[in-house]
């Protein structure tokens, strides 16, 4: 009896010791389940606020953008007037103009042209060439200024002296913006001067139909009301271009 009583400690001694070892097991399974999914997150200092701290921040940028725009808005009145009541004040005001309209500070509309170019059809294995680079943008860019453009825009991306046109894979990046097919050239200025330019024969639209590449250019289209926006990051509140 003494032997079978042993035993029978034995046993349930060990059966003791693999129940408690797998309810540990258990426990830290499931600490590791939380971990891995909500109580990871409330671990972690702030990250509770992180969403709600977000949406301020993007709540304030546009009050200030909004806030921008009335400004700008209300000084382009003001420079009208000035404008109107002449003298030196309306020749600084001009000359103000001009310098925004330089640097694509503020939105323009006005009389220009439209031109639209789209990416060949791929034929064979090199679909490079079929697509529209960052030369093709800029030498109709550079042929409109050129021509005396005022502003030049490539979809919504506004040119000015410091926008870089590259290529990033089969898109085209303008300024901050990452521009795909189809490419529509906008310009304000003479039309017909404008329209001319890039109709010219031999000139940088025939270049671009005559290269072997299938790329589909548009003939240069007169406009009376062509929209350029601001540059990026700036204002996008407007004036007319006579």
């Amino acid at each position: 009896m003494r032997m079978a009583d042993r035993a029978r400690r034995r046993s349930v001694l060990a059966w003791t010791a693999v129940t408690t070892v797998l309810g540990a097991m258990m426990a830290v399974q499931y600490h590791d389940v939380l971990l891995g999914g909500t109580a990871i997150w409330t671990a972690l200092p702030g990250v509770g606020t992180v969403q709600s701290r977000l949406s301020a921040v993007q709540a304030y940028n546009r009050s200030l953008r909004d806030r921008i725009t009335r400004l700008d808005g209300q000084m382009a009145a003001l420079q009208a007037h000035t404008v109107a009541r002449g003298g030196e004040a309306a020749r600084l005001a001009q000359r103000l103009h001009s310098d925004r309209v330089l640097t694509g500070a503020t939105a323009l509309v006005g009389p220009g042209v439209v031109v639209t170019i789209n990416d060949g059809r791929a034929r064979g294995a090199n679909l490079e060439q079929f697509l529209t680079h960052d030369w093709d943008l800029r030498s109709v860019i550079n042929e409109l200024f050129l021509a005396g453009a005022d502003a030049v825009a490539v979809n919504n991306a506004r040119i000015t002296s410091t926008t870089g046109v590259f290529c990033i894979g089969p898109l085209v990046r303008v300024g901050t913006d990452r521009l795909g097919p189809p490419f529509v050239v906008r310009a304000i200025g003479d039309p017909t001067l404008l329209r001319d330019a890039l109709a010219l024969p031999g000139g940088v639209l025939d270049a671009l139909r005559s290269a072997n590449r299938g790329l589909d250019v548009s003939r240069p289209f007169i406009r009376a009301q062509v929209a350029i926006p601001a540059a990026a990051g700036r204002p996008r509140s407007g004036g007319a271009v006579g």
